[in-house]
C-alpha cells in the first residue's frame, strides 16, 4: 500500500454519507480533502470534524448540476493546493417512481447529477492530471446498475451510465498515468440516497425487492465508513496497480 500523506483529494456528495465518511478517512490517512456538496452548513460540520482531528479541509459549495459551480470546485483545490490526486465522485441523488408515473424534472434532475456531474468533474479534473502524468478518478456507481430495480429504473440508468464511462474513459487516460477506478455499493446506512423517496411508494418498493431477490432485509446494513475504507484501498494502490471495480455488498446481499 502506498501513502496517501499529504496527498490531495476532491470528493463529491461529502456533506453526508460515503461522502463526508471519505473525507474523515482519506484525511485521517494524511490526504488533504477538498470537500463538495450544495448544503453549507453540512459540509462544514464534516470539515470542522476533519480539522478537529488534525486533518486538512477545504469546503466548496457545489450544485453537479452547474457547470460553473464543477469548476469553481476543481479550481479552489487546484488554487489551494497546486495539484490534485484524486477525485472521488460520490455525490447522486434519485426519486423512488416508476417509469410510467415518472415526471421530467424528476428524470433531468437525476441524470444532470449523476452522469453530467460526474462528466464535468472528470474533464476539469483530467486538465490537471494529464500533464502531472498521474492521477486516480474513483467513481461511486451502485448495484443497480447490473440489476433490474423496479421504482429506481431511471437512477440505475445513470449508475450504469457511469459504470460504462469509466470503462471509457479508462481506456482513453491509462496511457497518461491516470487511474480510472468504480466502487460499487449496495444498502449503505446512513445516507441522504432516500431523501426524496415518497414515503407512500416505499412499502410496495420495498416488498418487490424482496420477491425479486435484491434486498434482503434481515441482512445487516453497510456503513458509511465501510465504503469509506473501500475508497482508501482502492486510492492506496501503488503504481501500476489498479483495483477497476470493487464491488461492497453485505455478507447476505
Amino acid at each position: 500500500m502506498q501513502s496517501l500523506e499529504g496527498r490531495v483529494a476532491i470528493i463529491t456528495g461529502a456533506s453526508a454519507g460515503i461522502g463526508a465518511a471519505a473525507a474523515r478517512a482519506l484525511a485521517g490517512v494524511g490526504m488533504q480533502v477538498v470537500l463538495g456538496a450544495r448544503r453549507r452548513e453540512r459540509l462544514a460540520a464534516v470539515a470542522d470534524a476533519v480539522r478537529a482531528a488534525g486533518g486538512t479541509a477545504e469546503v466548496v459549495v457545489t450544485d453537479l448540476r452547474d457547470e460553473a459551480q464543477v469548476e469553481a470546485l476543481i479550481g479552489t483545490a487546484v488554487g489551494r493546493f497546486g495539484r490534485i490526486d484524486a477525485l472521488v465522485n460520490n455525490a447522486a441523488m434519485s426519486t423512488l417512481r416508476t417509469v410510467a408515473d415518472g415526471r421530467t424534472d424528476e428524470w433531468r434532475a437525476i441524470l444532470e447529477t449523476n452522469l453530467l456531474g460526474t462528466l464535468m468533474a472528470c474533464r476539469a479534473a483530467l486538465r490537471h492530471m494529464l500533464p502531472q502524468h498521474r492521477g486516480d478518478i474513483l467513481n461511486v456507481t451502485s448495484a443497480s446498475a447490473h440489476e433490474a430495480w423496479p421504482y429506481l429504473a431511471v437512477y440505475a440508468a445513470s449508475k450504469a451510465a457511469i459504470h460504462t464511462l469509466s470503462r471509457g474513459l479508462r481506456a482513453e487516460v491509462a496511457g497518461s498515468g491516470v487511474r480510472v477506478m468504480t466502487l460499487e455499493v449496495h444498502n449503505v446506512m446512513g445516507t441522504d440516497f432516500a431523501s426524496n423517496f415518497e414515503p407512500a411508494l416505499l412499502p410496495a418498493a420495498i416488498q418487490r425487492w424482496e420477491e425479486l431477490g435484491l434486498l434482503t432485509r434481515e441482512s445487516p446494513m453497510l456503513h458509511p465508513n465501510d465504503a469509506a475504507r473501500a475508497i482508501v484501498f482502492q486510492l492506496s494502490q501503488p503504481d501500476p496497480a489498479s483495483i477497476h471495480h470493487l464491488t461492497l455488498r453485505s455478507r447476505a446481499n
